[in-house]
């Protein structure tokens, strides 16, 4: 019951993450990118408390894996949270968090060229599927052949691939130096590089009002430090098996957020779209579930 409980609270807070930045980027409020940086910064805050603030421990694990922890920050925390930040500026909250929760269709094929992980017939289909459900969501039309014209907004879907390739590199430190040393040490670094792109662009820090700071707060702390904290404590109590299938919930969260909150309408052609991804999913995830079922 406590994985489960765990596993909720942080799907929940992830499907606010979107919420959130819906209501302060588009108005102006905060710039994406000091919003990245507000949030990792309380995220690093939170981690580092977790650790006991053991900044030794934390330039030990750097040092072992210098490059690999700078790609880490660059994909899964740096570029990452700038595009989906971004995202949500011409997009919907929805359609950002549907885009964002593809991202193991792109780590599955990852996986399978640069990893070498064997390919089936299955996983091949699932990540047609999911390609064509994303482009589907994308362009909020049946017809993806013909783009001439449109105003494409891509930036979640760099966001989600930039997370698969943070999921894909991360899985070896995070075996050898455990979960939430690995996300503090990546957030840690991340954080510096948002700074120093915040000052380098001379943007301002603050925001417009203090909405867009508190919030930074929350994102940092709630979604962020504890969500994934939670996450990682909810695998001490179940299997990833019956744990994954929870982050498929986040979009459905952001759409009943964004409803009371947003007043967003989301059309059926996302609805189809959303459904095509989580369908992919399925089909790419369907081996691995029948090897822990039996």
């Amino acid at each position: 019951m406590k994985g489960y409980i765990f596993g909720l609270i942080s799907v929940f807070s992830w499907g606010t993450v979107f919420v959130i930045s819906r209501f302060l980027i588009p108005n102006e409020i905060i710039d994406p990118i000091v919003l990245a940086f507000w949030r990792f910064f309380w995220a690093s805050f939170f981690l580092l408390f977790v650790i006991k603030f053991n900044f030794k421990k934390i330039f030990i694990i750097f040092k072992k894996d210098l490059f690999r922890f700078l790609f880490l920050s660059i994909s899964g925390i740096y570029l990452m949270s700038i595009f989906i930040f971004i995202s949500v500026k011409t997009s919907s909250a929805t359609i950002s968090s549907v885009l964002m929760s593809s991202n193991p269709i792109f780590v599955i094929l990852i996986s399978i060229l640069f990893l070498k992980e064997k390919i089936t017939l299955e996983k091949i289909l699932g990540v047609f599927i999911g390609f064509v459900g994303c482009a589907i969501v994308i362009k909020q039309d049946i017809n993806i052949f013909y783009w001439v014209g449109e105003k494409v907004n891509i930036y979640a879907l760099l966001a989600a691939i930039s997370w698969a390739i943070y999921t894909v590199i991360g899985e070896k430190p995070t075996k050898k130096y455990g979960a939430v040393e690995t996300t503090s040490v990546a957030s840690f670094i991340g954080t510096i590089f948002l700074f120093l792109t915040v000052k380098l662009m001379n943007l301002n820090l603050w925001g417009k009002n203090l909405y867009g700071f508190l919030l930074g707060i929350y994102l940092g702390i709630f979604p962020t430090g504890i969500g994934f904290t939670l996450w990682f404590l909810a695998l001490n109590y179940l299997k990833p098996f019956y744990l994954a299938p929870f982050q498929y919930l986040t979009p459905i969260i952001t759409y009943i957020l964004s409803i009371f909150i947003l007043k967003e309408n989301v059309s059926l052609i996302v609805f189809i779209g959303m459904f095509l991804i989580f369908f992919s999913l399925f089909l790419i995830q369907k081996k691995e579930w029948r090897k822990i079922v039996n």
